[in-house]
Parts: C-alpha cells; sequence; structure tokens
C-alpha cells in the first residue's frame, strides 16, 4: 500500500505538470531587476515511505509537487511570481516498514519562498541568480564571478516581537531637514528612539563604540554612544544574503514616506531638481545631498526604464538623515580581534561532533553583537564568515557563511580551516558517513545535534550550519 502511494504521487505530479502548471505563478530563475514587492513568505512540504528501488523517483515527485504547492499558494496569495529560497531534502529509514521483507525509507522535501508582485524592471542592470532554478535545483552562477555557486544561508535573524505593553506613536511621514525622519531627529537619546520606533529587531556593536539599532531588513539608525546621529532607508552593514532571512518590520515596510512632505519614492530627478534647484548637491552619478549647517539628507537614486520614452530616468529610492560629519562608508562592525578568536578556536572545532554543546561558555570579550533569534537564542557575529547562536552564554549552534559583506567561497573554506571543520562533501562524508546528501545539501541528525552544509560544483562547501537542543 505505501509502494502504491509512491506511484500515486508521481503519477499525479505529471497530470499537474500537464495541465494545472500554466494557470500558476511561476518560480523564477532570476531576481527581478526593479524593487519587486514582497507578498508573504510561503512554505510547503511533500513526503512519502518508499521501496529502496523508488527513491530516486520519488525525489522528483516530492520536489514537483511541493513546489506545486507555493505556487497554489502564489495563486491564492495574488502573487505574481515565486522565489524559492530554501530547499531541504531530507531521507531516513522508516520504523513503520521493519516487518517488511525489504526495508523502507521516508523521503521528505520542504520549501520556503517568497510570493512577490513584478514591477516594471531596469534592463540595464545586471542579471542575479535566484538561489534555486524553477525546478528546486540550487543555481550554479551568480552575478559575483567570485562565487562558484550561490549562497545558501541557513541562518536566520527574525523580527523580535513587539512587546505587548509597548505603545509607539504614530510615525510621521516626511523626511526633512527640519522635520526629521519618520518624526526621530539626530541628537536624540536611545530612549527617545525606542519610545517613537519601538524595541530594534538587532543591536549590532560597530567600531569606534558606536552602536546601530535595525528595524526589518533595511531600516538602521546609528548612534554615537547613546546619541543618534544617523537614519538611514538602506542597511549597509549586513550583506544582502543575511538581510534577505530578516524578517520585515511591517511598520516601515509599508510606510508612506515623502521628502518635505512632496516627493515620494520613484520621484524623478529632474522633479526633484526643478524644485530644489542649486541647493541640490551632486555627490556622485547616483547621490546628491541637502544640507545646512548641522546635518544633512543623502537622497539615492537609481535607473529606472521609463516607458513611455524608453530611456533610463534617474528615480528616487532611498533617503538617509545625519549629522554632519558623519561618513556613512566609514561605518563597520565591531569584531573579535584574532587574539580573542584563537581563544575560541578549539572550543568551536570540538563542538562540531554528535556532542552536546551546553558545556562551553563564550568569554564576554568576543561577545559585540546580539541578535534576537525566534527561538530564544541570541546571535553574535565573530568574523564575516562565522556566527554563533547562544543561550545564557552556552553556544547552541555555529554558522560559518556569508553574513556581512560578499566573499567568496576561498574565505568560507579558510573559515573552515581555522577551525579543523570538513571543507569539503568527500570530507564531511568521510567525517559523517550516515549523512544525506540530496541537491548539494548534507544533512545528518544526531541525538541532540543538527548538522547541515551545502557545496558547489567543485565539492567544496560553501556553508556549513550545527544547531544543537
Amino acid at each position: 500500500m505505501l509502494f502504491f502511494r509512491v506511484i500515486f504521487v508521481v503519477s499525479c505530479f505529471a497530470s499537474n505538470l500537464s495541465y494545472a502548471n500554466d494557470s500558476l505563478p511561476p518560480v523564477l530563475n532570476s531576481y527581478p531587476k526593479c524593487e519587486y514587492p514582497l507578498l508573504m513568505q510561503a512554505r510547503a512540504s511533500d513526503k512519502a515511505i518508499v521501496m529502496e528501488d523508488n527513491i530516486e523517483d520519488a525525489k522528483q515527485a516530492l520536489l514537483q509537487n511541493a513546489i506545486i504547492k507555493v505556487r497554489q499558494q502564489a495563486a491564492a496569495a495574488g502573487a505574481d511570481a515565486v522565489i524559492l529560497t530554501e530547499v531541504q531534502g531530507i531521507m531516513g529509514n522508516s520504523q513503520s516498514l521493519r516487518t517488511i521483507r525489504h526495508s523502507g525509507f521516508e523521503v521528505k522535501y520542504s520549501l520556503t519562498g517568497e510570493l512577490i508582485s513584478l514591477c516594471q524592471e531596469d534592463l540595464s542592470l545586471p542579471t542575479v541568480y535566484t538561489p534555486y532554478s524553477s525546478a528546486g535545483v540550487r543555481q550554479g552562477q551568480t552575478q559575483q564571478q567570485a562565487l562558484a555557486t550561490n549562497i545558501q544561508f541557513e541562518i536566520s535573524i527574525p523580527v523580535k516581537n513587539q512587546q505587548a505593553s509597548e505603545k509607539l506613536l504614530p510615525l510621521a511621514e516626511a523626511i526633512s531637514l527640519t522635520q526629521g525622519f519618520y518624526g526621530a531627529e539626530p541628537g536624540m537619546s536611545t530612549e527617545q528612539v525606542q519610545t517613537l520606533f519601538g524595541t530594534p529587531d538587532a543591536v549590532l556593536t560597530l567600531k569606534n563604540n558606536n552602536m546601530a539599532w535595525i528595524y526589518g531588513q533595511e531600516h538602521l539608525v546609528i548612534f554615537a554612544g547613546s546619541t543618534a546621529v544617523a537614519f538611514q532607508q538602506s542597511n549597509h552593514i549586513l550583506s544582502a544574503e543575511i538581510k534577505m532571512r530578516l524578517v520585515e518590520n511591517l511598520r516601515f515596510q509599508q510606510h508612506n514616506w515623502q521628502l518635505d512632505n512632496r516627493f515620494g519614492r520613484r520621484t524623478a530627478i529632474a522633479d526633484i531638481r526643478a524644485f530644489y534647484q542649486e541647493q541640490l548637491i551632486q555627490l556622485d552619478q547616483y547621490q546628491f545631498a541637502l544640507q545646512r549647517k548641522d546635518r544633512q539628507l543623502i537622497l539615492e537614486f537609481a535607473p529606472y526604464l521609463d516607458v513611455k520614452s524608453s530611456e533610463n530616468q534617474l528615480q528616487l529610492v532611498n533617503i538617509s538623515l545625519l549629522s554632519r560629519p558623519v561618513a556613512l562608508e566609514k561605518i563597520q562592525l565591531k569584531l573579535p580581534s584574532p587574539d580573542e578568536l584563537t581563544s575560541l578556536k578549539s572550543s568551536l572545532a570540538k563542538l562540531a561532533t554528535l556532542a552536546a554543546a551546553g558545556s562551553f561558555t563564550i568569554p564576554q570579550n568576543t561577545i559585540f553583537n546580539r541578535i534576537q533569534l525566534r527561538d530564544g537564542n541570541e546571535l553574535s557575529v565573530l568574523t564575516p564568515t562565522l556566527a554563533v547562536s547562544y543561550r545564557n552564554g552556552n553556544i547552541a549552534g555555529l554558522r560559518v557563511t556569508n553574513i556581512i559583506n560578499d566573499y567568496a567561497v576561498s574565505d568560507i573554506q579558510q573559515q573552515l580551516a581555522l577551525l579543523a571543520l570538513p571543507a569539503s562533501r568527500d570530507d564531511f562524508m568521510a567525517q559523517f558517513p550516515d549523512a544525506f546528501d540530496s541537491l548539494n545539501q548534507l544533512t545528518l541528525y544526531g541525538d541532540n545535534v543538527e548538522i547541515k552544509a551545502t557545496y558547489n560544483n567543485e565539492g567544496l562547501l560553501d556553508s556549513l550550519n550545527i544547531n544543537w537542543y
């Protein structure tokens, strides 16, 4: 009976491809070349218990059925398309078939995707491939030539839940030199900003004793000591890949702002120039400034294709308000020194086993950045490619992946080598021979640990994630 479950899945899959799929929103192979609206995230899974000689057919059928489920959710939500952000395949021995002549296997696929609306694309922008293709296969190419394949990130930095007792003032629509940024002003204290904006979703320690609060994926407040010195709509500290894992703060995402109560997002540069005239100072090709003695507005533009004229047109996309003189390009995350990390090396490497992790405590001098996770743990960034999650100072997880900037696979390989961790698929399978290998992803489940890694087309690991329970 269980055998026929697989045959049924395969036949239904073929039928869906022939008839139902054409009417469903498609899965994109590359990101839209525009600021597309994200409607919601969707999750779907499918599983079956199969015999050994049907495993490969079952994998393909279950994967495609899960993709169809995500596309059906997109249709129900009114979305135009789907971007697959995570594909996980799991296979294990089934206890329920131990009495049958041949052992059975449980095969399961779980997918996560973004349901989006399409927008007017700027065809002059480079093509950036999504993490997974329309077939659910990891993409082997990205915009960045240094990477052999796109990196999959298991790290998650969700929004910190707003406390029930936290009553927030409404955000102002205006951004201006005189009215501030959503009602906030440079010079405000941390308490004043929190009263207006709410509890930040992440708190990062910067160099020079500065601090950054993050709201959602992009909105950023920079503090010098306890005084706000900059407000940004664009987060340039964390890598684009990590920001994609941040849950949006809808209070900021859906906020309709206006520059001086006149100009909204996507206003043409010609209209802004006509209004401000000589007050508008050009900084570079895409950045302009409005300023007075003690503060400055940075206006960031991007080229968009104008349908009527068939020409590219600069349009307003982001605004930053900062005290003068604050140089945003010099803002950098504070990280532990190499000497401080040396004391962690042997302990972190030892944790890459099936042993429990609760006995090791992180030295306080290596914890600078605290990002609250949904499971109650906190995240600390140690290097541009290394982070640990912890609870009450005890390590609960280890992440080797691209965290801050766009680092190549070679940087991740170097980090793995420094921690004496497996750096290739062959090394991983030699150390953990019971791991399940599917779609360039290695998965191992122990009694109290979960280890996942992804590898590129050359067999080199480009991410390694360990969680202890």
